[in-house]
């Protein structure tokens, strides 16, 4: 049904989504061998967390990573910020985990679903008409391969075939970082505190001319750092081309490189030791002016590249295929209305070209990006990240105060103190939300009659007969409401109000949360016929065969 090509976090990730969801997809990768310890992405954002506890990776990447603390920053040997992120109303903080063991996250989840990687698979064409996307394929050993399916997605990184062969570019806004920068993994003995990012830099008459990122990983002592390339190393690139991602052009940076970013940025006396291994690499940032052509699409680094600033690029990437995964299963079991395939693009594009703009504008420089703190954590955690006003979400009358409750584009937040007869501890409605369905959720309170809940059921009855496994339907009763009779819906208790306090209900209303967390629709009062003309929206007319 989908070939994927690029076995990285987001073609991973995209795999396990349509697995989940029972589409038959081929996860295809260049690389003969699993990529090595070298790479740049170490920052888990809360939102991937949230994701990863719907996908059911959260509790074994909790068990492998560490919570960041906060963030300082030091400007010639000045400490100018030190922000806490400690905001435990959040469902997750913000967790440490290496790329390689993210990847191993995600083969094994892949694994229990049935699914692998097919390495050794080196994409050389892609054709498609209004049927087929006709994929080309070698092996190291030279045999050819023709693979045929519904569609395909290029999460193939920042040189991705895939893109080309579509005739996609990164936009005019796109460049590359005139400096090398050098990456490792080591430990530092310094009295600073454990479990923060930091940052030291050195200006001199407001230029930035050293920059020093240390990256806290799990053991005493021990960081990712990213610091400016060896003078050697700068000189010899301004005479060559180097185009960006890590380079095996030069030889690897030693200790004593490190020591010398270490010895004028870092507090004095620090001292490093034990490196593992290190790199040189180049930052570049763009972003594709589509994120599909027809059958193929692109994600990850394949549509956009981030400077590492925030660690963005390997979150925004799981969430590009987070998008689109549900998406795409749809259309494959024939349930996807006209639209819903170029809401991908729609939703994720400016998504991408927010996430890439704010990296670019903070990369070098110490200054905040918000001066309210919780709010930058907040927006950099793409926890803030919404789709209002796209084509892919709606919200019938009734709504006077838009900025009330979360709007139908925006993530949905959790909720806890949820109860629900025969379960003996209180309940969170990421527990009800979380799955590969939509989640629709009625909010009853005192004002709604038995008259109302006949019709709330009628309604959930008609949902159900035409979306058949497609739509998950609760009743979300206020303590004051009238008891409900016995009508066929489950029902959920809001005893502690909670609920109806993060969703500002004043009233009956209805949320249809999508299966990626986001609000896809709202209504109030319960406006059936507009709930309804939503859903045909989004499935078509129902009751589908299989492409």
């Amino acid at each position: 049904d989908v070939l994927v090509v690029g076995a990285g976090p987001t073609g991973l990730t995209l795999a396990i989504e349509l697995a989940r969801r029972g589409v038959a997809c081929r996860l295809v990768d260049s690389n003969a061998k699993p990529p090595g310890r070298a790479d740049k992405a170490i920052g888990v954002h809360c939102r991937t967390m949230e994701i990863w506890e719907d996908m059911g990776l959260a509790r074994a990447a909790i068990d492998t990573g560490i919570w960041f603390n906060g963030q300082i920053v030091i400007v010639n040997g000045r400490q100018t910020h030190r922000v806490e992120w400690n905001h435990p109303e959040l469902p997750y903080a913000h967790l440490g985990l290496p790329q390689y063991e993210t990847e191993r996250l995600l083969v094994d989840r892949l694994s229990t679903l049935g699914g692998s990687i097919e390495r050794g698979l080196e994409l050389h064409t892609v054709t498609q008409d209004s049927a087929n996307v006709v994929a080309h394929l070698s092996t190291a050993d030279g045999a050819r391969e023709t693979v045929h399916a519904k569609y395909i997605v290029g999460c193939d990184g920042a040189h991705s075939v895939v893109r080309r062969e579509l005739g996609l570019s990164f936009n005019a806004g796109a460049g590359r970082f005139p400096q090398l920068f050098m990456l490792a993994d080591l430990d530092v003995d310094w009295a600073m505190p454990e479990g923060y990012l930091l940052r030291f830099m050195h200006m001199t008459d407001g230029e930035l001319d050293g920059m020093l990122v240390c990256v806290p990983l799990r053991g005493t002592g021990r960081y990712r750092m990213a610091t400016m390339a060896p003078p050697r190393v700068m000189a010899e690139a301004a005479r060559t081309e180097v185009p960006p991602g890590f380079t095996k052009e030069y030889e690897p940076p030693t200790l004593a490189d490190f020591q010398v970013a270490l010895d004028r940025l870092a507090p004095a006396g620090t001292t490093g030791r034990n490196l593992r291994w290190s790199s040189i690499f180049r930052i570049s940032h763009g972003i594709v002016d589509r994120y599909r052509v027809g059958r193929a699409f692109v994600a990850g680094d394949a549509a956009h590249l981030h400077p590492p600033a925030g660690g963005q690029g390997m979150n925004t990437g799981i969430q590009d295929a987070y998008n689109l995964g549900w998406k795409l299963a749809l259309a494959v079991n024939g349930h996807a209305g006209a639209g819903l395939l170029d809401s991908y693009e729609a939703e994720r594009r400016p998504a991408g070209q927010a996430v890439m703009d704010r990296a670019v504008r903070v990369a070098f420089t110490d200054e905040m990006d918000n001066a309210d703190e919780k709010a930058q954590f907040l927006e950099e955690m793409q926890l803030t990240l919404t789709y209002r006003g796209t084509p892919g979400v709606g919200e019938a009358l009734g709504w006077d105060a838009p900025d009330r409750g979360p709007a139908a584009g925006d993530r949905a937040p959790d909720v806890h103190g949820l109860t629900r007869r025969g379960v003996g501890h209180p309940m969170r409605l990421f527990e009800l939300t979380h799955g590969i369905s939509h989640t629709l959720l009625i909010y009853t309170d005192a004002s709604t009659t038995e008259e109302d809940l006949r019709g709330y059921e009628k309604t959930a009855g008609a949902i159900q007969h035409r979306f058949p496994e497609l739509v998950t339907i609760y009743l979300v009763r206020d303590p004051d409401a009238p008891r409900p009779p016995a009508v066929g819906l489950p029902v959920v208790y809001d005893t502690g109000r909670q609920w109806r306090a993060a969703y500002a209900a004043a009233g009956p209303c209805a949320y249809l949360i999508r299966p990626d967390g986001h609000v896809g629709f709202r209504t109030r009062p319960v406006l059936a016929g507009a709930l309804e003309d939503h859903l045909r929206a989004v499935f078509g007319d129902g009751r589908q065969s299989r492409e």
